[in-house]
């Protein structure tokens, strides 16, 4: 921030890009002392709010789900200095099972107001992997985005045909934090806040040695990755690194070979397709996402509601294929399971036809 420009000019400047770089450019501001007007101390109120709701959460689901790790956000925010506020449009949870998963759903939809649940799987291994994304209105739903939660049974998605899923996070929690915003790379460019966050993470008194850094990326395949966020910090004006100048080099081999290797794979004839899990409607390997079907017995006018007000404990989970695709039944619902974002509304009326039918079957059952 150059003190030499206009406190309007950066914030108005910090709205492009990614990162909700506002509200923390508003609170070192206010730090130094900088006057703020009512909209500009309500917009960091109110982040602040969110944030501090994040960190509760995170706090709860680490007492009630066993196995539960909560990726970047609050341990990330621990690096920054006194109140500098980094700013969270969401929150990152691991559960190690379906078990863990469905208990953390429980806990966030008995305690926040959700008004929205997205499910996506994964067939990977022996296993199923799930996505799933609660949702809520933020204070101010006109002007901010709404609260969101993701619980996923994998620590780093990777890329289908690049790298695959890892499941599981390292125990230390700032290499698990690092490599999570490495792992960003692969959905869209590092942003002005990933930089800042690797700064002060390799900067704070818990950081592992370079060489360990370097390793676990090696071995999460994500050495190029970091290797370029690190880049990206080196070559930031005013920022300097002497852990990251330490870190660049131990990178450089490891990033050589993983990409040696991607190039390798692309080269290569491809893989015929084998069973990945145990359901066979998943053996492509490829994400399905669930489109919701309407939670009634059958569809009325405001069939479309989300009904999420029911927060049994049910953790059933079944997969119905039929002869027009997949019905994914599951404790937060019924969806359609789709591999693409246009639906044939043939295909949708087909998927009602069949949910009626099964719950005709179940209401019929003693």
């Amino acid at each position: 921030m150059d003190p030499g420009e206009p406190l309007r000019d950066l914030v108005r400047a910090a709205r492009s890009p990614r990162g909700h770089l506002a509200p923390l450019i508003l609170s070192v501001a206010a730090r130094q002392g900088a006057a703020l007007g009512s909209g500009s101390r309500d917009e960091l109120r109110r982040m602040r709010v969110r944030v501090d709701d994040y960190r509760e959460l995170a706090a709860l689901l680490s007492v009630e789900v066993p196995g539960v790790r909560v990726l970047k956000g609050p341990s990330l925010a621990d690096h920054y200095p006194s109140e500098v506020l980094r700013s969270s449009g969401d929150l990152d949870a691991y559960v190690p099972d379906e078990a863990a998963l469905w208990q953390a759903v429980t806990t966030v939809r008995r305690t926040r107001p959700v008004s929205g649940i997205d499910v996506t799987v994964l067939g990977s291994g022996e296993r199923v992997h799930w996505l799933v994304i609660l949702r809520w209105p933020a204070q101010d739903p006109v002007l901010d985005t709404d609260h969101r939660v993701e619980l996923v049974t994998f620590a780093y998605p990777g890329e289908p045909g690049v790298v695959p899923v890892r499941a599981e996070p390292p125990r230390d929690q700032v290499t698990s934090d690092l490599l999570a915003i490495a792992e960003e790379a692969f959905q869209r460019p590092f942003s002005i806040k990933d930089v800042l966050d690797l700064a002060l993470a390799l900067d704070s008194p818990g950081c592992p040695p370079p060489a360990a850094l370097a390793e676990a990326a090696d071995r999460y395949r994500l050495a190029p990755e970091l290797l370029r966020l690190g880049e990206t910090l080196h070559d930031t004006h005013g920022l300097p690194s002497p852990v990251n100048d330490r870190l660049l080099p131990l990178l450089r081999e490891p990033a050589a070979r993983e990409l040696a290797e991607r190039h390798a794979r692309e080269d290569a004839p491809p893989e015929r397709e084998r069973a990945w899990t145990r359901e066979p409607c998943l053996n492509s390997g490829r994400p399905r996402h669930g489109l919701r079907l309407p939670a009634g017995p059958t569809p009325g006018p405001e069939a479309g509601a989300d009904t999420e007000a029911d927060t049994g404990a049910d953790t059933e989970v079944r997969f119905h294929v039929y002869a027009d695709g997949v019905l994914l039944r599951c404790p937060v619902g019924d969806f359609l399971m789709v591999e693409t974002e246009l639906v044939d509304p043939a295909a949708y009326d087909a998927a009602l036809t069949e949910l009626r039918r099964l719950r005709a079957l179940d209401g019929a059952r003693p």
